[in-house]
Parts: structure tokens; sequence; C-alpha cells
């Protein structure tokens, strides 16, 4: 786990305006979390969610 979270944050170092959001969702189901981490590489918006 601690390995994806580096991957996930390295490539943020590039970036400009670097955001880590949670899509936090309630329903019949339960609580579903979308994590999200966004920013802008060379002036073209990037979004990695799983």
């Amino acid at each position: 786990m601690r390995c994806i979270f580096v991957l996930l944050i390295l490539p943020l170092f590039g970036c400009a305006d670097p955001r880590l959001t949670a899509g936090i969702s309630i329903g019949a189901g339960g609580v579903s979390v979308t994590p999200s981490v966004s920013g802008r590489l060379g002036g073209v918006g990037v979004s990695i969610s799983p």
C-alpha cells in the first residue's frame, strides 16, 4: 500500500496545482470512498482515480 501511495504522489512534484480529493457516497449498500489525484502537467489537466 505504501508503494502505491508513493507512486501516486511522486508525479505531483512536477505538477502545478496538485489536489488530492475523496468522493464520498452514502447509499443503501453503505459508504463508498473514491480517492482522486489531479493537477496540471505541462498545461494539461491530469486526473488519476481507481
